[in-house]
């Protein structure tokens, strides 16, 4: 016993230096690795890039330098740091081999960046899902609905599906159509709607608005207008026209038909 407690007594005077030096390198190194972040952060900021990029090399730095960290510790408490890499490595090939689809993603984040795809802030449809674009980290992009729910889809679905990008122009045809009765003048309709658009500040004079006869129904006469607008006010100028020609429309005593059924019964 007595020798048994000198040795243990011998191996804790050797080891708690090394435990001690890789505590203060863990913990140094977490809040070192998580302040050269936030300055990196800050430095690509500066330099204007995209808010996409800054999370994807922000994630991408933090975890390469937890690994170092990490790294360091093991080779502080005594451990073979070749030894560790080599395993790293080898470890690495496996799960990269296991993992196929979640490095995929990762190949699928960094084409997203670089052929900027897409751009955080960014209104996507994708596979019936649509959304904001809120963050584009490693492995995946979050998207933000109109109702504030989170959306997770992975980069590699992405890339490889069809995306609208209801935002990448700076403007955008908006297509209306109104109901007017057969018995309607249509020269009137096509009036009252030119008088709208010319005189709503929204509406862009070049490419030049359309209005026009689109399609006889069953029931009434279909008068389209095809305007262009700034891409912020597609949907305020939509609302706005929804209004304001049901309103214009009563004031000319223009009717808005609805689908009606004759039932004639015999004797």
């Amino acid at each position: 016993m007595e020798k048994f407690w000198e040795w243990m007594l011998n191996w804790i005077q050797n080891m708690a230096p090394r435990v001690f030096g890789a505590t203060i390198v863990v913990v140094l190194g977490w809040v070192l690795s998580k302040a050269l972040v936030k300055l990196l952060k800050k430095a690509l900021e500066r330099g204007k890039a995209e808010a996409g990029v800054i999370t994807f090399v922000g994630s991408l730095v933090n975890i390469s330098l937890k690994v170092l960290v990490g790294i360091t510790a093991a080779a502080q408490l005594g451990f073979d740091v070749t030894s560790i890499i080599t395993a790293i490595g080898a470890l690495g090939v496996t799960i990269g081999l296991a993992l196929k689809d979640s490095m995929s993603n990762v190949a699928s984040g960094v084409q997203i960046l670089f052929n900027h795809t897409f751009r955080v802030g960014d209104y996507l449809s994708v596979e019936g899902v649509e959304g904001t674009v809120d963050r584009i980290e490693i492995m995946y992009t979050a998207l933000r609905t109109f109702d504030n729910k989170e959306i997770i889809m992975p980069n590699s679905e992405l890339t490889a599906s069809v995306i609208t990008n209801y935002t990448a122009q700076t403007t955008r045809r908006l297509d209306l159509s109104y109901s007017v009765s057969y018995s309607t003048d249509l020269a009137q309709a096509r009036s009252v709607l030119e008088g709208l658009i010319n005189g709503n500040e929204k509406v862009l004079q070049d490419p030049a608005p359309l209005v026009a006869i689109g399609e006889h129904k069953d029931s009434c006469i279909m008068v389209v207008a095809k305007v262009w607008c700034n891409t912020d006010n597609y949907w305020p100028l939509y609302f706005e026209m929804q209004e304001e020609v049901k309103n214009a429309f009563d004031r000319a005593g223009i009717e808005i038909p609805f689908p009606q059924l004759d039932v004639h019964t015999k004797p």
